[in-house]
This record gives structure tokens, C-alpha cells and sequence, in this order.
């Protein structure tokens, strides 16, 4: 883990305070931004910040997320996954979802780790989701918590709704055809984000519509089989707003396949009284503060039972 120098305060001290690379066994630079308490000594532990397939670490920086916790006395880093945010680069092959379990979230918690005395929790926004689960599972991960925030994995088992399950369907179809067309997912023109996804990383995400298998681009790896191997205590932060990428029900299911203590924290509203987030929303709006205050607790509690 490098780092590349200090970032500039803003008003609302929602900067970073450094820019870090961090070099996997195969080669890629992932390109992170670090959050550290003002008084370090005093530190509750760190937080790894995985992003969504469209998007990338600044995610985390929109309305305050990350800032949140460091502010509150967690070491806090958001990176960007390969083929994504600083972590793109013009050239290389496209990222494959096998590259993401296996190298990138793997080698950022162990960057992570060698830094912090205290535990160490991944929250996985997404696509970071179900990454950290795949990966925690497979014996990889050297985390001692997960957060998915709206991490689900397309299945049918963790769709109860015929309704929406077809809505899954059609969306996967329609966008497995755009990717063909395009060579690759291109979000940033559709307005749907604000990083386009290469064609290995769309095909395995939808492949558990398409196949039922949320599988390894060469099989051999069965991620479902993995999930249920999950052991650490996750959080499940679903929403009410959160229609078809995650609906509250299938976050519920998927954090139960776990073998591990998992709960579930469900978003009725906006803390402002309007209707709660979308799934983008749950954490790039700060009205979703109160979801944010369930992490931190759930945070401490994993640190308690750490020291007992």
C-alpha cells in the first residue's frame, strides 16, 4: 500500500486524506482514497468501501459516507475495482468477476489489515457485495465483518415475486444485448452511472439469471456454494426505495444463505421523512444517515465480541 499524498480539506472535511495504490499478485494498480481519524490512537477499527458495478470509490464521498465513519474514529478506505474509476487502464483486458473475488477486495483488506490493530469490516455496496461474500466464503477474505449495502446476487431462490423475477429477466436479456452490440456495458452514455463494465464482468453478474449459476467463468468455482461457507457476522442494509436491484426481501434471503450472525437493517424512509433511498441512495444521499448510524453500531458490536 502507497501512498501518493495528502488531498486537500474541503469545507464539509469530506475529502480523503491520502491517495494509496495498491498493487495485486497479478500486476493491477488499484487506486484507493484513505480516511484516518483525527486521533488515531483512539481508532475503532477500519472500513473497506466496495462500490457498484456502474460506479466507482467516490461513491463513498458524494454525500458524506465515508467522512462519516472517519469522523466517528474508523480508518476508512475506498478503492476503485480493476476497470473502474483510477483503477482503468487504457489497454488491459476487461476485468472478469474471478478477478475481483480472488485479487482485488482480497489484496485491499490485506493492505488494510497490515495498517489497523482493530477489526477489520468490508462494506460492499452492490456489486462489492457480493464480491465480499463470494470471496469471505472461499476462505479469502481476511475480514471480520461484511456490510452489504443492497448486495444480492441475482438467483431465483432470493426472488420470492414472479413479477419482479421476470422484470430480472428481461432487464438481464436487455442488458446482455446492449453489451454485444456495444463490446461493452455503456452506463455512462445511458445515464445509469458513471462507469461503463466490460463484457466478462456483465456476462458473470447476469450469468445466475441466465444459467442459475452464480459460478466462476470457468465453473469450477460454485460462489453459492461459497456463500453458505460465509461464517463472519454480516449486516444486511436493504430499502423500501430499492425496487428491483435489491429488494428488501432478496437482501434478507441472500444475508440469511450465510452460516454465520447476520441481521438486517430495512429502510422505511428517508430520514427526512421522504421516501427512502433507491439503491444508489443508500449511500450517495445523506438522508439515509440512519442506515449509516446501524453500520457504526453494528461495527462496534462486531469489536466487542472481538475483545471478549
Amino acid at each position: 500500500m502507497t501512498a501518493r499524498g495528502a488531498a486537500g480539506a474541503n469545507d464539509a472535511n469530506d475529502a480523503p486524506d491520502a491517495e494509496v495504490e495498491i498493487r495485486t499478485a497479478d500486476g493491477a494498480c488499484l487506486r484507493a482514497h484513505a480516511w484516518t481519524p483525527e486521533h488515531r490512537a483512539k481508532s475503532r477499527g477500519a472500513l473497506v468501501l466496495a462500490h457498484a458495478m456502474f460506479a466507482h470509490k467516490s461513491e463513498f464521498a458524494r454525500a458524506g459516507f465515508a467522512a462519516y465513519f472517519a469522523q466517528r474514529g474508523f480508518d476508512v478506505c475506498s478503492f476503485d475495482f480493476r476497470g473502474h474509476g483510477d483503477s482503468a487502464v487504457q489497454g488491459e483486458p476487461d476485468a472478469s468477476y474471478d478477478d475481483l473475488v480472488n485479487g482485488d477486495l482480497p489484496e485491499v483488506v490485506r493492505a488494510v489489515r497490515l495498517r489497523t490493530e482493530g477489526p477489520v469490516i468490508v462494506v460492499g455496496h452492490s456489486l462489492g457485495g457480493h464480491v465480499a461474500a463470494a470471496a469471505s466464503g472461499l476462505g479469502l477474505l481476511d475480514a471480520d465483518a461484511l456490510v452489504l449495502v443492497g448486495g444480492n446476487m441475482w438467483l431465483r431462490r432470493f426472488e420470492p415475486s414472479i413479477a419482479r423475477w421476470q422484470a430480472k429477466v428481461l432487464t438481464a436479456h436487455a442488458t446482455l444485448s446492449i453489451t454485444r452490440m456495444a463490446g461493452h456495458m455503456p452506463a455512462r452514455r445511458l445515464r445509469i452511472g458513471s462507469d461503463d463494465a466490460g463484457a466478462p464482468l456483465i456476462s458473470a453478474v447476469f450469468r445466475p439469471v441466465t444459467s442459475g449459476a452464480w459460478c466462476s467463468d470457468d465453473s469450477r468455482v460454485d460462489y453459492a456454494e461459497a456463500l453458505t461457507r460465509v461464517k463472519v457476522p454480516v449486516l444486511a442494509v436493504v430499502s423500501d426505495g430499492d425496487a428491483l436491484m435489491c429488494h428488501p426481501d432478496c437482501g434478507a434471503r441472500f444475508a440469511r444463505a450465510t452460516a454465520g450472525p447476520h441481521e438486517v437493517f430495512r429502510i422505511a424512509r428517508g430520514d427526512d421523512g421522504g421516501p427512502a433511498p433507491d439503491h444508489m441512495g443508500m449511500v450517495t444521499r445523506s438522508g439515509s444517515s440512519s442506515a449509516w448510524r446501524a453500520i457504526e453500531r453494528f461495527s462496534d458490536d462486531v469489536a466487542t465480541h472481538l475483545v471478549r
